[in-house]
């Protein structure tokens, strides 16, 4: 159970000074803490959905080495676990994310461009969505030129812009951007621009740690499964060494507490997340390992007032 919070990376809620800058030049520079994004859903997701047509325009000058990779240059996003798109660095390459017919709700699998970023170089890349042509142009050479599912921006959802980080928590992107624009027909943003995006000073940081149900990934339901096993044998064994034995429901109650317990101490590591499947899945087997508990004790019980009324016989016998 301590595994839950491995690799016990400890990050509990903070107030943090926001490492968001702006350059002489106008452009916005980011480090380890950054918190750029908008104050609600933009207004073009509508009308690029209504066109079918999307071009996101992002010049970056990364850091290297990055401290966390993949991270996020730019994003739509509702949550962690909800990314409309998202741009981002891994390393060298570029990685983009677009969530589609066939794709999880984060827009996994991403789309790889390998060594699009190199060490203080400015890179542009322009992402083109038109009907179900998605292309990615780096530095005015064309990199990816893939079919999507039809209807793909329709399955979009309202969100959040957020550059150089993700929309809640997550790890910072360090470098500067000089240009995050997305084009529809007949309207352009650029969020680099002053007033675009809400840059407080200061900010609580506090992660997205609670999984959607239900689970979004099939490792998810795996470890809600190994969560469910795992505590048959505890409470099992808890009722087994108390005397008296615990009633069911005391037993269960308490074998559920300790995994509430758990699932809170997940807010105060980095990476963790606890999820109500979780908390089911563990009730669920608190239950059936009290249950199995009594009934060994119940069998045990018998076994033994059966070997004492033999042994009491052969006795008489003898005499």
């Amino acid at each position: 159970m301590i595994l839950a919070y491995f690799p016990f990376d400890w990050n509990p809620p903070h107030t943090v000074r926001n490492d968001v800058t702006r350059t002489s030049q106008g452009d916005l520079r980011f480090g380890e803490h950054n918190a750029a994004r908008s104050a609600g859903s933009p207004e073009w997701l509508s009308a690029a959905q209504s066109a079918e047509r999307l071009t996101i325009d992002v010049e970056a000058r990364p850091q290297f080495p990055q401290r966390h990779t993949p991270a996020s240059i730019m994003m739509l996003a509702r949550d962690f676990w909800h990314t409309s798109f998202a741009i981002g660095q891994d390393d060298t390459s570029l990685a983009l994310w677009v969530r589609r017919t066939g794709s999880n709700d984060n827009g996994d699998p991403p789309f790889t461009v390998p060594d699009a970023f190199r060490p203080n170089h400015w890179t542009r890349v322009q992402v083109g969505i038109v009907g179900i042509r998605l292309t990615v142009i780096v530095d005015g050479k064309v990199r990816l030129h893939e079919n999507l599912p039809s209807g793909t921006l329709s399955t979009w959802s309202s969100g959040r812009i957020a550059l150089g980080d993700e929309v809640h928590g997550g790890n910072g992107w360090s470098g500067e951007i000089r240009r995050a624009e997305v084009t529809t027909d007949g309207d352009s943003i650029d969020y680099v621009r002053p007033g675009a995006l809400l840059v407080p000073p200061s900010y609580f940081y506090f992660p997205d740690h609670i999984t959607p149900f239900p689970p979004p990934a099939a490792s998810e339901w795996f470890i809600v499964v190994l969560h469910f096993l795992s505590f048959i044998p505890v409470v099992f064994l808890l009722i087994w060494i108390s005397r008296p034995a615990l009633r069911v429901p005391t037993a269960t109650i308490m074998a559920f507490g300790l995994a509430v317990a758990l699932a809170l101490g997940k807010f105060l590591f980095d990476g963790r997340h606890t999820s109500v499947a979780d908390l089911v899945m563990q009730l669920a087997g608190s239950l059936i390992g009290a249950m199995l508990g009594h009934w060994a004790l119940r069998k045990a019980g018998q076994s033994q007032t059966v070997s004492s009324d033999g042994s009491d016989t052969l006795a008489a016998t003898a005499r």
